[in-house]
């Protein structure tokens, strides 16, 4: 029998009625004893990290989390984290970046209403997302509503249906149905290279998006304010007006000044093409990088890390 480690970070799935309304309080353990199948699919360990709303998850607690994950994995076989849904997709991309060549399966899961809410969704999630960390599959994902999701491709897209997340620009990896785990494409992790933990994160990015009459003075501030990333979401395959309101100088004063600036769609779905449109081609000509088919989510945690790595 393989052993798990559940991670709790609070969320929805972990709330009750307080006096200022749903605030998480339920602790893990009481959680797992809710779903007493769970007892004839694996050992489980509960570790409790943090109680938030999802909505208070700062890069400070990614790190705390990417922390808590490394030091259980040598423990176990695989690790699921109940998580709020509302920030699980930066918090997967995160993870993502700062777990390098995870050799286990690191699953983060919640629910769209409390695990004690009669119509709760919060029990089945969990224990599909078990069914899936027993599975052994590598790598960061979010099971939800029997999807199984690659962390930095996953966004919520409801704020109240129960079947709230979708992979976006690529498809599902699997499915959980009745406790049977069924992969839809093939893990790719490199089988030599040893896993280890890096949490370097610069927070100095912003993310902007652009509308009819954004005025450049808004770049220009950016700079003002020691930004060291900014990604833009443009219209349709990245657009970027240089009409009345030109945002190209301040776009190349930002460059010019050391910020990386990328160019992302305001679009769910296709991705960002900055070749194919004269107001995607002169950013791209002035040093803008194409978002291609990331998610915001993916965007952001990225440049965190990434800026993270350079002085």
């Amino acid at each position: 029998m393989k052993k798990i480690i559940m991670l709790t970070t609070g969320g929805t799935i972990a709330s009750q009625q307080g006096k200022d309304g749903l605030a998480p309080m339920v602790r893990g353990e009481a959680m797992v004893q809710m779903i007493p199948k769970l007892a004839d699919l694996c050992e489980i360990e509960v570790r409790e990290v943090m109680n938030l709303d999802s909505t208070n998850m700062q890069p400070e607690e990614w790190v705390q989390l990417a922390v808590a994950v490394a030091e259980a994995l040598p423990e176990c076989d695989g690790i699921v984290i109940t998580h709020g849904t509302d920030t699980m997709a930066y918090t997967a991309s995160a993870l993502t970046w700062m777990l390098q060549n995870l050799r286990k399966p690191v699953i983060l899961t919640g629910s769209q209403r409390p695990v004690e809410h009669p119509q709760t969704d919060g029990k089945q999630n969990i224990y599909d997302a078990f069914c899936a960390a027993a599975a052994g599959r590598p790598g960061v994902y979010i099971v939800f509503h029997g999807r199984i999701l690659r962390g930095c491709s996953a966004r919520k897209v409801c704020t109240e249906n129960l079947d709230a997340f979708r992979s976006i620009n690529e498809p599902d990896v699997g499915m959980v149905c009745d406790g049977q785990v069924t992969f839809d494409t093939e893990s790719k992790f490199d089988q030599e290279a040893e896993f280890h933990l890096d949490t370097s994160l610069d927070t100095r990015v912003i993310y902007l998006q652009l509308y009819p009459g954004f005025e450049p003075e808004i770049l220009e501030t950016v700079i003002e304010k020691g930004y060291r990333g900014m990604i833009l979401a443009g219209f349709g395959s990245g657009g970027v007006p240089f009409h009345h309101r030109n945002l190209l100088p301040a776009i190349e004063k930002a460059i010019q000044s050391g910020i990386r600036v990328i160019i992302t769609t305001q679009c769910q779905q296709e991705g960002t093409n900055l070749n194919l449109y004269e107001v995607g081609i002169r950013a791209a000509k002035l040093g803008c990088i194409s978002g291609e088919t990331q998610t915001p989510e993916a965007l952001i945690t990225r440049l965190m890390w990434e800026l993270g790595h350079i002085q």
